[in-house]
């Protein structure tokens, strides 16, 4: 009987352990859920820090998919270490314009990445703009963030066969567009790649992003950290954030010659889905690291791809020697990577001195 006894008196106790787990549960999710409410309501411009908002995926019959902007959008974006917060207002064809895509025709086309799209500068501070303003011509962008010379020949390829340009900027980036390209071989290949078998966890940049997107406590957070010095240091060192103006290698130095010959290969294939005789210049976008630390790898990626593209009758602009006397950190954002105003500036007052020295208005 006295077996029985305690035996019995035990199961409450297992019943108030569990309880208090639950109980412990449903505290921490409550907790949460206020401490979120409280963040939107405190923090009403928390949203502006996800670029998702304003990008997109477009399927382009026969091209591999290319993002655009969401078509639309209309809104601020801001970098949550306080570099920047720019206006973007997206036209129904996804493109950062306020006109519609058939207004592109006769006009400069700045077509690109992130760079040539403007990231964290407002619309008329962008290279674009600029060379527009410079040369007395309306201009057009057909850029796009996420995106390479596969891209950039897929932003062409979208736009209405009438709308023909008048001249073209390409902004190409050192650091994301110097690989091996096969751009219809991409097109063929199935959205996800086949794996070694198994499942892999996915990446922390993927829970990052989505909790950017959902949550306004995470960007309270996320934005609190980042301007302390002391916990943004220790983040780097943790590698859980990368260090500003961090780059990472694409490819092996041994690789770069025959790299940098695909790449200008591209470029010039995208040269030849132009009108004939259109003035194209191809405004070298220097590696961060290049410019900091005059990197010999990126320096000589930047001399090259000048030399490639000459060989090939395309003309190029490589605005590093204006940029030397200022320095990366009045060049690039702070931590972003992107270039400043003055970096758009620069950039697009030299693109447009060389398509004056390729005839246009003349």
């Amino acid at each position: 009987m006295s077996r029985r006894r305690r035996g019995a008196a035990r199961r409450p106790e297992g019943g108030s352990v569990l309880g208090n787990l639950l109980a412990v549960l449903f505290g921490l999710i409550l907790a949460v859920g206020l401490a979120e409410v409280a963040a939107r309501v405190m923090f009403p411009r928390w949203d502006e820090f996800d670029s998702s908002r304003f990008i997109t995926v477009a399927k382009v019959a026969g091209w591999p998919d290319v993002p655009i902007g969401r078509p639309g959008f209309d809104g601020w974006f801001s970098q949550n270490n306080g570099d920047f917060r720019s206006h973007v207002r997206i036209n129904s064809f996804g493109l950062r314009n306020d006109e519609p895509e058939t207004a592109a025709a006769g006009r400069l086309w700045a077509v690109g990445d992130s760079f040539t799209f403007g990231w964290g500068v407002e619309r008329d501070q962008i290279m674009g703009a600029v060379a527009g303003k410079a040369l007395d011509l309306p201009w057009y962008d057909v850029a796009s963030p996420g995106t390479d010379v596969c891209g950039y020949r897929t932003l062409i390829a979208r736009m209405p066969a009438e709308a023909r340009p008048r001249a073209v900027v390409v902004g190409l980036t050192i650091e994301n567009d110097v690989m091996d390209y096969d751009c219809m071989g991409r097109h063929a290949l199935a959205p996800v790649e086949a794996g070694g078998g198994g499942l892999r966890p996915p990446p922390l940049i993927w829970f990052k992003h989505g909790l950017t997107r959902i949550s306004a406590l995470y960007n309270f957070m996320a934005v609190s950290v980042k301007r302390v010095g002391g916990l943004q240091t220790l983040l780097i060192e943790l590698r859980l954030i990368d260090a500003p103006n961090h780059g990472k290698r694409m490819f092996e130095e041994g690789r770069m010659d025959a790299v940098l010959v695909s790449a200008a290969d591209e470029v010039g294939r995208l040269r030849d889905m132009l009108p004939p005789a259109t003035p194209l210049v191809v405004v070298i976008i220097p590696a961060r690291q290049d410019l900091m630390d005059d990197d010999p790898f990126y320096r000589r990626q930047r001399q090259d791809m000048v030399r490639l593209l000459s060989e090939r009758g395309i003309a190029a602009v490589d605005p590093m020697p204006l940029f030397r006397p200022h320095g990366v950190g009045a060049i690039h954002f702070a931590h972003d990577g992107h270039w400043s105003a003055l970096g758009h500036r620069l950039a697009g007052e030299a693109a447009a001195a060389r398509l004056v020295e390729l005839g246009l208005g003349r």
